[in-house]
């Protein structure tokens, strides 16, 4: 399995890329191609096109919650597909996957619109739409968590914006929130957009729906970047205890969240343009 950063909130040294405080990686898992979220604009597309990746090829697009920096280039994606259409450009049409939830309005405590930019009817047009609340494989060796089960309270990662319920609008619970695992030779690689739902909870959820208690690396946003000391520590203790090889921290981890893991846990940076490999 191959993941290749196409957005992230930095760059790497020496390549010129672009980045965005988003999530967006390029995933290859033997002939299967993934795109795992989109970032905030149509940046994941340009920096594709820099490194030679062709998202006009990509079978699945995994979107792992309905905030805006992780869904919001889905209209540039969609345009990226007409254009191809226009010009006689080969294209798939993609399978979409992601939790029902992930379409929900949501906005920010600001007032801005923070959630998903296009609705699950629209993006049909463009492929199919597969939603579900229960774990799905995207590939021989890569699942879809789908709703990751959350124990207790106190390890979610809490969201500043609001969700519109038959209530009006209330705190967003981010109950959509999942992720990738590759269940690899060595164990499983898990691939997180935020990690709304606790990496504790993120983890155990992996561990029993592969079956497999080995955690070779766990990449993306850790959401701690408001996180206060108390839980930063805990998280951090959990990590040195956990059993995981890798760490790849990125997005809304946070600086002092990253400083702290790297007490305890070798820490890999990460930026837009990193090539991770897996099994070659």
């Amino acid at each position: 399995m191959r993941l290749t950063v196409l957005i992230e909130n930095t760059t790497l040294i020496d390549r010129y890329f672009r980045s965005e405080p988003g999530i967006s990686f390029y995933i290859e898992d033997g002939d299967s191609k993934i795109l795992f979220d989109c970032g905030y604009s149509d940046l994941f597309i340009d920096n594709a096109f820099a490194m030679g990746i062709d998202l006009l090829n990509v079978g699945f697009v995994v979107l792992s919650h309905g905030h805006i920096d992780h869904t919001g280039g889905l209209p540039s994606l969609v345009a990226h597909h007409i254009r191809a259409g226009i010009e006689g450009k080969p294209a798939s049409r993609p399978v979409f996957i992601t939790h029902p939830a992930t379409f929900g309005r949501k906005k920010a405590k600001e007032g801005g619109d923070a959630g998903c930019p296009v609705s699950a009817e629209y993006l049909s047009m463009f492929g199919d739409v597969k939603t579900s609340v229960s774990p799905q494989k995207v590939s021989e060796r890569i699942t879809f968590l789908g709703e990751i089960p959350r124990k207790n309270p106190k390890q979610t990662a809490q969201s500043s914006a609001f969700v519109l319920s038959k209530d009006g609008w209330v705190p967003d619970p981010v109950i959509e929130d999942s992720c990738l695992v590759y269940h690899g030779d060595n164990g499983l690689v898990i691939i997180c957009g935020c990690t709304h739902a606790g990496i504790e909870h993120t983890v155990a959820y992996a561990r029993s729906v592969c079956g497999d208690d080995r955690v070779t690396a766990v990449i993306g946003g850790l959401h701690l970047y408001s996180a206060n000391p108390a839980r930063i520590e805990e998280v951090s203790l959990w990590y040195a205890g956990s059993g995981i090889q890798s760490i790849y921290p990125c997005h809304c981890t946070g600086l002092a969240a990253t400083i702290a893991l790297s007490r305890y846990h070798p820490i890999t940076q990460i930026g837009v343009g990193s090539h991770l490999a897996w099994d070659e």
